[in-house]
């Protein structure tokens, strides 16, 4: 059965309270959403407090870019002073060589000894250059270090170090095993030994060779210690000179 469209019937007080209440699809979006600035509304006055606090921290920065590079003034000292003390070690006694043929039949058994430093022979005059070349290239490292921003020259770069100290190791392995390298000092100091100068040139070129033992002293250890100081620091400097960049 239909409703009579005649109903007069009053509607309740608290459905009419209800309707009104509630507000339209479209009334509801705008009374929620928020109110945009005007487009010329001029920037907030004073910088905010987080703003200068950031400011403040950039200045310690820029300073710091432009302060020392501690690591690399490390290594370039480490370098000065490796350098050094490996030129100065040719001084010093490197080697006692002890020379010796077999007896036969018709001679009998001859035993040589002799100490020679590293500065009478071409071993010493290569780690002259070596220790003089890591020196400079430490000293190139420590007065660019003063400031980050300061560019290091192609000539100074720490790789060139890195096979100069290398080079210096490599002097002392055949300087410590090789007799040929003190060939010419021995003829040299033959007469420590109470030989001529020409007995010992024929006795080192005597077919078969003599056995020639070699007894490392300590100016070739220091000379090798300060190689490989050498290398550290060059490895230092060029993680330096590289993180840097």
């Amino acid at each position: 059965m239909t409703a009579d469209r005649g109903d007069t019937r009053p509607v309740p007080a608290s459905t009419v309270v209800a309707e009104a209440a509630r507000p339209s699809g479209i009334q509801s979006a705008r009374a929620f959403a928020p109110a945009s600035a005007p487009r010329d509304t001029p920037s907030a006055g004073p910088t905010s407090a987080l703003a200068e606090v950031h400011a403040h921290r950039a200045l310690p920065t820029d300073r710091r870019s432009r302060g020392p590079d501690l690591w690399i003034m490390l290594a370039g000292l480490a370098a000065i002073v490796a350098g050094a003390l490996a030129y100065l070690t040719v001084e010093d006694l490197w080697v006692r060589l002890t020379v010796s043929l077999p007896e036969t039949e018709l001679e009998e058994a001859l035993l040589v000894e002799l100490t020679v430093k590293g500065q009478t022979a071409f071993a010493g005059t290569a780690a002259k250059a070596l220790g003089a070349t890591l020196a400079v290239f430490g000293l190139v490292w420590f007065v660019f270090g003063f400031n980050r921003r300061w560019t290091i020259p192609g000539i100074g770069d720490p790789a060139l170090a890195l096979l100069v100290s290398a080079a210096g190791l490599g002097l002392t392995v055949v300087a410590s095993m090789v007799w040929f390298v003190w060939q010419d000092a021995m003829v040299l100091r033959a007469t420590t030994a109470g030989m001529s100068t020409k007995a010992m040139a024929e006795l080192l070129d005597r077919q078969p060779a003599p056995l020639v033992e070699i007894e490392r002293l300590s100016g070739l250890m220091t000379f090798g210690g300060m190689m490989l100081i050498g290398l550290l620091a060059s490895s230092i400097g060029w993680w330096a000179y590289h993180r840097r960049g």
